[in-house]
C-alpha cells in the first residue's frame, strides 16, 4: 500500500511537471483590460494593429527563436520602447516636446542606443539653450512606470499615462518591411504596427514623433531582455 501511494505521488509530480512546461510554451489566452484598453488607443487614432501573447519562456530564448516565433522577417524587426530623462532640462514635464524632459525611445532589439546621440538631436532642436541644459540618461524605472503606466520591459509608445514624444530609430524606418513588434503594454504582450503609420496617426493626433540616429555603431552588442 505505501509503495502504491509513493507511485501514485510521483506520478502526480510528473503529472504538475508536464503541465508546468506545457504552460511555460503557451501563451496566456486571457483577455485583460490593459491589451483591451491598448486596441480601443489604436483604434480610436485610426490605427490598424495586432497584438500577440507570448509564452512566458520568450525572454530565454535568443532574438532568431524569437522572431521564428512571431513569424518576423528577422530580429531586427523586434523592438522595444525605453524612457530617456534629460535631467537637466529647463522644463519640469513633457508638454513642449521639442524640449521635454522625457522621451521615449524605439530602438531594435539588435542595436544598442548612444544617449549622445539622443543629446545632440534635441539640442539640435533647441538651439538657443546651453548645451549644459541637455543629460539624457535612462529614467528610473518607477518614474517610467509612473509616466506610462506600464512596468519595465513592457512599455508600449502609446497609451501611456502622459502624452510622451516620441523618438524613432532611423535604422527601423529604412526596413523593407514596415510592420514591426513593439512592447504592448505587458511582458508577454506584442503590439504589431505598420511603423510609418504608427507616425502618421500619432502626429494626427498629438503626439510629436521624430526620427534619427540614435543607435551606437562601435558596439556589436545587443540586449535581448
Amino acid at each position: 500500500m505505501e509503495l502504491l501511494e509513493k507511485r501514485q505521488n510521483e506520478i502526480l509530480n510528473k503529472l504538475n511537471k508536464l503541465v508546468e512546461k506545457i504552460d511555460d510554451i503557451t501563451p496566456s489566452s486571457i483577455i485583460t483590460d490593459n491589451q483591451k484598453r491598448i486596441s480601443k488607443v489604436c483604434d480610436d487614432i485610426g490605427l490598424d494593429h495586432k497584438l500577440e501573447r507570448v509564452p512566458r519562456c520568450y525572454y530565454n530564448w535568443k532574438l532568431e527563436e524569437r522572431a521564428n516565433y512571431l513569424n518576423a522577417p528577422s530580429s531586427d524587426y523586434l523592438c522595444k520602447s525605453l524612457i530617456f530623462e534629460n535631467t537637466e532640462c529647463v522644463n519640469s514635464d513633457t508638454s513642449i516636446q521639442t524640449n521635454s524632459r522625457y522621451y521615449c525611445v524605439i530602438i531594435q532589439y539588435t542595436t544598442k542606443i548612444q544617449s549622445h546621440k539622443i543629446f545632440k538631436f534635441i539640442k539640435s532642436l533647441n538651439q538657443q539653450e546651453s548645451a549644459k541644459k541637455f543629460h539624457f540618461t535612462l529614467a528610473p524605472s518607477e518614474i517610467s512606470q509612473q509616466l506610462t503606466g506600464f512596468e519595465y520591459n513592457a512599455v508600449c509608445p502609446l497609451g501611456t499615462n502622459v502624452n510622451i514624444p516620441v523618438i524613432i530609430s532611423k535604422q527601423i524606418m529604412e526596413l523593407p518591411n514596415k510592420v514591426v513588434w513593439l512592447g504592448g503594454g505587458e511582458v508577454d504582450l506584442k503590439l504589431i504596427v505598420d511603423i510609418h503609420k504608427f507616425k502618421e496617426r500619432m502626429e494626427s493626433n498629438g503626439t510629436s514623433v521624430f526620427v534619427t540616429d540614435v543607435i551606437d555603431n562601435s558596439s556589436n552588442e545587443t540586449d535581448e531582455l
